[in-house]
């Protein structure tokens, strides 16, 4: 069948690449790279861009759409694309808000009994200001909507909090939440969703700091593996029966059921699970190592619990381990834009459990190279039977490729997970 796939960042180039084993892909809103692997390509149109790409989803005889970023379920092509008839996995620009609206993420886990932090929200600057007196330290300062991963500040003491605080807009449409810093280890659980039916895909831990040790700002995600041995049967049935169960559920009772992939930042603390976040889309770059874990058609899944049906993900037994190499000065002001040597591309293809995924890259013609096109650059995944397994094999590999290079790349992904 034609499956249509919206977006053209790492994780949509993971997603063509699954789904391509299987069918079609028509690849909308792409990129250099994740052209080259997709069936047909399509362009966004800035006038209108959900009802003209469904009018071309209807042209293209697609059966099914799943839409990869943030932004579009934000803005409402789930919803477009219902009102014409069109089958497409996500959420609608209501149930979106989960991931959009931080203050709506709350309530929904405050009214569904689910276990988060403590927090407050505030619009306006002068109430933020008089609340951080009266709190102990750290807190977790949350800037409300599309952060891109980036608009969560750890504020060690008041003096940082005031600073953060003083640097960004309060008010009723940007309102900041403060709350509890949780302690724990933490991993990601992603769920396919339609309503209160759901598959759970496996656990993966990201790392979004950008420096060793989960050190200095946050980042869109460094590096991820997949699974993560310090999450047991017992901490992953917790985290389906203390979150995902009874988010799902109120989310149906508030009227704004999900569907689509529902992402959920956990983190495991001495009194249980907790929640971080909740993102309304694949996580990235944790789809990077989820996806090749995977031996089902993710296509034919969707279309199942669409279709109110019975579903299930088959697993193989593999560890995925990514490492994201990114421009220097990211996640602050770039300063310069590195080629991917070839020499890194040359030795992933011939390692057969490794592979290389585009995150924001276009290709130089004249240099005959693939170049820097944003922050986070490329992940590099490398599978294997255990985490230091695929260290043993991945570190190495790029220590010898990015010799003399100017990409940034953590070599301590996966130490946390074990």
């Amino acid at each position: 069948m034609k499956v249509m796939v919206v977006g053209g960042g790492g994780r949509e180039m993971a997603l063509v690449t699954a789904i391509a084993k299987y069918h079609n892909v028509i690849v909308a809103g792409g990129s250099e790279a994740i052209d080259q692997i997709a069936d047909e390509v399509l362009s966004i149109s800035r006038e209108s861009p959900w009802e003209k790409l469904a009018d071309e989803a209807i042209a293209h005889g697609v059966v099914l759409t799943i839409v990869g970023p943030e932004t579009p379920l934000a803005s409402g092509i789930v919803d477009v694309f219902r009102e014409r008839g069109l089958v497409i996995f996500g959420p609608t620009k209501a149930a979106a808000s989960i991931e959009s609206s931080k203050a709506f993420a709350k309530q929904i886990m405050t009214e569904a009994g689910v276990p988060t932090a403590a927090y407050q929200v505030f619009t306006k600057r002068e109430d933020a200001q008089a609340y951080l007196e009266t709190v102990s330290y750290p807190q977790v300062l949350k800037e409300n909507g599309l952060r891109s991963g980036k608009g969560v500040t750890i504020c060690p003491d008041l003096q940082a909090a005031r600073i953060v605080v003083d640097s960004i807009v309060i008010d009723h449409e940007n309102p900041l939440l403060i709350e509890d810093f949780l302690d724990g280890f933490e991993y990601s659980l992603i769920v396919m969703v339609n309503g209160e039916n759901f598959v759970a895909l496996p656990v993966a831990q990201d790392h979004k700091p950008i420096g060793e040790g989960n050190t200095g700002p946050n980042t869109g995600g460094m590096g991820a593996v997949s699974p993560v041995p310090r999450v047991t049967p017992e901490i992953y049935n917790e985290a389906i029966d203390q979150v995902i169960k009874p988010t799902l559920a109120q989310m149906v009772t508030s009227g704004t059921p999900f569907t689509g992939f529902l992402y959920a930042g956990l983190i495991q603390t001495a009194k249980g699970v907790r929640v971080i976040e909740f993102n309304a889309r694949l996580g990235d770059p944790e789809c990077e190592v989820i996806l090749p874990r995977i031996k089902s058609d993710i296509a034919s899944v969707a279309l199942h619990l669409l279709k109110g049906e019975a579903a299930e993900v088959s697993i193989d037994d593999s560890v995925c381990l990514g490492v994201v190499l990114s421009s220097p000065g990211y996640p602050g002001v770039i300063t310069s834009s590195p080629a991917l040597p070839k020499v890194l591309i040359d030795r992933v293809v011939q390692s057969p459990n490794a592979s290389i995924i585009h995150m924001g890259t276009h290709f130089d013609f004249d240099a005959g190279t693939w170049v820097a096109a944003g922050g986070r650059v490329a992940i590099v995944t490398m599978k294997g039977n255990d985490i230091d397994e695929c260290r043993r094999e991945l570190l190495p590999l790029l220590e010898e490729a990015l010799s003399g290079s100017d990409l940034y790349w953590r070599k301590d992904i996966g130490t946390f997970a074990g």
